[in-house]
């Protein structure tokens, strides 16, 4: 096992960066979100769109349930 350390130990340096190296040059640009809200929404319309969500979530439980049912009731 120390043997494989030794190895890989003496790999390691075969990879160390030579003095000569420079670094490479890069344009340097601040972040920008990629979603622009026109304006904040209001505390009302936060609520119903996580209400729709959570509608359209319990839909697709009730749909996949019903799946499984039937997978069950043909077998």
């Amino acid at each position: 096992m120390e043997n494989f350390f030794n190895l890989l130990a003496r790999g390691t340096r075969s990879f160390a960066f030579a003095p000569t190296m420079e670094m490479p040059s890069f344009e340097y640009k601040s972040y920008e979100p990629k979603i622009k809200l026109e304006r904040a929404r209001t505390p009302n319309e936060i609520m119903r769109s996580a209400w729709e969500e959570v509608g359209f979530r319990m839909w697709e439980a009730i749909e996949e349930t019903e799946r499984k049912y039937e997978q069950q009731v043909a077998e």
